[in-house]
């Protein structure tokens, strides 16, 4: 007999409402025990100062959590002999002069020295002694903002706040800069709101002072940094990819703004440098990323604008009119006070592109030591490109030595002719977090000194000392 041919049986009488009784049933179960558990969990959220008021949305946040070196469990104690031993047995046939030294990172103990002698240049990892300067003086947290003000008379003032990330179009990437565009949007609707469409512009970069080239930079640098302003945007690079960079940023960043009024509806009749005149009306702002951003961007990517301008607003800061000597002068002085300044040493700038920079190994590492150690500060070591993954790291570590640093390793790296340099630090395969800067000067090129710092560093990571 078939399916088809089989008789039909009749329905039951209770199958009409068994099953919705079941599912009310259920439903209601489920109410009651939401609302058994609700009451003391609320109260439980409302007590906890991580969550808030009990409102899971809610922005507040508890205290910062410990330094995370202070969580990790002891690890066996380094033996210093057998790390200088290690160190020592690395191959430097490119022959270049090496300075170094090891800390322990819990501590800031010295576990090993290598090389004799005090200072030497060190490009750009300068940049971690100015990152930690501009997070101690300028607070993670500061933002500087790009301001569209009404002048008196009509004009349209764009006023520079030292943003160095200031780009032309809004970016959807990691870490959303400010942008112009942004800006000029909120402006023309500020502007339509008082009847305005046409508008003469004007464009203010007198925050900072000049000259905008520091003359401690060699000229073959023109296309790896801009003259430093207050108004900036796009690193005033003309026609990216290409690195040419506009003699004159601000104008550069004006007439970008212009452009983008024009997009919205107001015409521009003029660009022209200003001075923000007395009453002026602002009409809309945005600002910058918060410093703890800048700090990590100048780092990971080698950032020099970036970081020659929060060397300037960490002048301005301490009252002085941001020019490439007083910007150089108040961080040889916030060094000393930080106490990672010592005889010998010269500062010229911020980025490290200045030849005649002079450090030791020693600041260097205390800088690191300071970022592992201090809370506000963490920007430092939360900005140092990772061995094999990111930033200037990205593609470091490829030779079968230096393979353990390849994701262990986080430092900032430092080349200009003549010189290589890394700074960081690293966990060791025991556990044990190493405080670490090598030097590099002279020697038979670029290719072996990397080799010698990769395979150095990786000797950190691997180490069961």
């Amino acid at each position: 007999m078939t399916l088809a041919e089989r008789p039909r049986r009749r329905p039951r009488r209770h199958a009409r409402w068994f099953w919705p009784a079941v599912i009310w049933i259920l439903a209601l179960g489920v109410a009651a025990a939401t609302w058994v558990v609700r009451v003391p969990l609320t109260e439980a959220m409302d007590a906890d100062p991580t969550v808030g008021s009990g409102r899971l949305e809610a922005r507040e946040t508890g205290t910062v959590p410990a330094a995370v070196l202070d969580a990790l469990p002891d690890a066996r104690p380094i033996d210093p002999d057998v790390l200088a031993a290690r160190l020592a047995a690395i191959p430097n046939p490119g022959g270049g002069d090496i300075v170094g030294v090891v800390l322990d990172g819990r501590t800031g103990t010295e576990l090993t020295r290598l090389g004799a002698g005090g200072t030497r240049t060190p490009a750009s990892s300068m940049k971690v002694l100015s990152g930690v300067v501009a997070l101690d003086v300028l607070g993670p947290g500061t933002t500087f903002p790009t301001t569209a003000l009404l002048a008196p008379d009509g004009s349209l003032v764009l006023r520079g706040g030292g943003d160095p990330l200031l780009t032309s179009s809004t970016s959807p990437d990691y870490p959303h800069p400010a942008s112009l565009e942004q800006l000029a949007a909120a402006t023309a609707a500020a502007l339509t709101r008082r009847g305005v469409t046409q508008v003469r512009l004007g464009y203010d970069a007198s925050l900072f002072g000049g000259p905008g080239w520091n003359p401690a930079w060699p000229d073959i640098f023109a296309s790896s940094v801009a003259p430093i302003t207050a108004l900036t945007a796009d690193h005033a690079r003309i026609a990216p990819p290409s690195y040419e960079r506009s003699p004159d940023p601000a104008r550069f960043a004006a007439e970008r703004f212009a452009d983008a009024l024009r997009a919205h509806g107001v015409e521009v009749t003029a660009i022209d440098p200003m001075t923000t005149p007395a009453g002026a009306d602002e009409l809309a702002h945005v600002d910058s990323l918060p410093v703890r951003t800048l700090v990590e961007q100048s780092l990971t990517n080698s950032d020099n604008d970036a970081a020659e301008t929060l060397a300037w607003q960490v002048a301005l800061a301490r009252g002085v009119q941001p020019t490439p000597s007083s910007a150089a002068a108040t961080l040889r002085t916030e060094l000393t006070r930080l106490g990672l300044w010592s005889d010998g040493m010269a500062a010229l700038d911020g980025n490290g592109i200045a030849t005649d920079n002079q450090v030791t190994p020693d600041a260097l590492a205390g800088a690191i030591e300071l970022g592992l150690q201090r809370d506000d500060l963490r920007a430092v070591i939360t900005g140092l490109p990772v061995g094999a993954v990111s930033g200037t790291l990205a593609e470091r570590f490829e030779a079968p030595d230096a393979l353990a640093g390849r994701g262990t390793v986080r430092a900032k790296t430092g080349t200009i002719r003549g010189v290589n340099t890394l700074t960081g630090y690293v966990v060791t395969t025991d556990g044990q977090p190493l405080v670490f800067a090598f030097m590099v000067s002279g020697g038979a090129g670029q290719t072996s000194a990397r080799a010698w710092l990769d395979q150095a560093s990786a000797t950190l990571a691997s180490c069961g000392c």
